[in-house]
């Protein structure tokens, strides 16, 4: 359930560090998913009027393109941890009477090459004309984890599917095709109160258990787990009577 929480939250300045409770608000099966077609278009006139008009319309596909085996309304508790404290201190260096070298040793912390590559500059000089003051901002350390102040409470849609073998390559298409269909018909905001949100869902993929001590097993469950994670989505394994 946690790996299924960091695959929507993802967490800016907050740790999870417990779960308190799960409860499924709502429950559907076999539920359609259509991604909208965009169709663009423009019209011209020439001369002696010109004139000119472009336009996007978007149109709901005919007949549901994906489906979703399972889809859970859930809301998660869980206790949290700050991982950043509040700014403490605000303080800045005049560059601009520094040469390249009293830089360097003066601020041995900082790689001066990327500094002026993410300043998008050509070289020192460069950075002090445009950038005469370095700021350096100091955050306070964060408060302690209090295992008894009270939760916070996240509003999850968990998606599932269930693949009846471990054909991974099948598996990762229909999973990224079926995100990208809710995600582009679930607006959603971008973020939250604590971080960035990734998705509209997070997807579970269901396996069979017995696939994987087969001989023609992909991986291990750890292995197959480790590569449905780097795309963010979740894997289990079933025995499915």
């Amino acid at each position: 359930m946690r790996s299924l929480l960091a695959a929507v939250y993802e967490p800016s300045v907050l740790e999870v560090r417990f779960l308190d409770s799960v409860k499924v608000t709502a429950r559907s099966f076999q539920v359609p998913v259509s991604a909208p077609m965009t169709v663009h278009g423009s019209w011209e006139k020439l001369l002696p009027d010109i004139a000119q008009a472009r336009a996007a319309v978007e149109i709901p596909a005919v007949a549901p393109l994906h489906w979703i085996d399972l889809s859970l309304q859930t809301v998660v508790t869980a206790r949290v941890v700050l991982t950043s404290g509040a700014l403490d201190a605000l303080g800045s260096e005049d560059l601009s009477g520094l040469s390249e070298q009293e830089f360097v040793e003066k601020f041995d912390f900082l790689d001066l090459a990327e500094l002026m590559r993410r300043a998008k500059v050509a070289d020192y000089r460069e950075l002090q004309e445009q950038f005469p003051r370095l700021y350096r901002l100091h955050y306070a350390d964060p408060p302690p984890f209090d295992p008894d102040a009270p939760g916070r409470t996240y509003r999850l849609r968990v998606s599932v599917l269930f693949f009846p073998d471990l054909d991974l390559a099948a598996a990762l298409r229909r999973l990224v095709q079926c995100r990208r269909a809710l995600d582009d018909t679930r607006p959603r905001l971008d973020e939250y109160d604590g971080g960035t949100l990734l998705a509209a869902s997070a997807w579970l993929a269901v396996f069979p258990a017995a696939a994987l001590t087969s001989d023609t097993a992909p991986g291990t469950e750890k292995q197959v787990s480790d590569l449905l994670a780097a795309e963010g989505f979740v894997a289990a394994f079933e025995d499915v009577a």
